[in-house]
């Protein structure tokens, strides 16, 4: 079966949710603002969640034509994070949960290295 992948990048600004076919070719993208929520809305859990359901149902449409399985990729800290977790294993998410493989979280974290910028105020 081909893996295909989710990829979310929760930021402190916005979430952006990509599913992906195996060769890497992008099939959907959603993020806060392409749905509507404007300015800091964008990184709010109801944002992120919105962008789940969105990816769930482009995942169901894409199972019709083809049998597949999928990963999951997490990239930083904002709450769209927790609101695809919570979108997977709700009733909303019970048709793709059975063929996820793996979860992989990708977040960058950063020891030692360079002094960091000065805080903002």
């Amino acid at each position: 079966k081909p893996v295909y992948t989710v990829s979310v990048k929760a930021t402190r600004n916005n979430t952006i949710v990509t599913f992906a076919r195996p060769g890497g070719n992008q099939l959907v993208t959603l993020t806060g603002g392409k749905l509507g929520f404007k300015k800091s809305n964008r990184n709010g859990y109801e944002a992120g969640y919105q962008c789940a359901v969105g990816i769930i149902a482009a995942m169901e449409a894409e199972m019709q034509r083809t049998d597949f399985e999928w990963q999951l990729f997490l990239k930083g800290f904002g709450q769209g994070r927790d609101a695809m977790l919570t979108a997977i294993t709700t009733a909303v998410g019970v048709k793709v949960k059975g063929r996820l493989q793996r979860v992989t979280d990708r977040t960058p974290l950063k020891i030692g290295g360079t002094r960091g910028q000065k805080t903002r105020r």
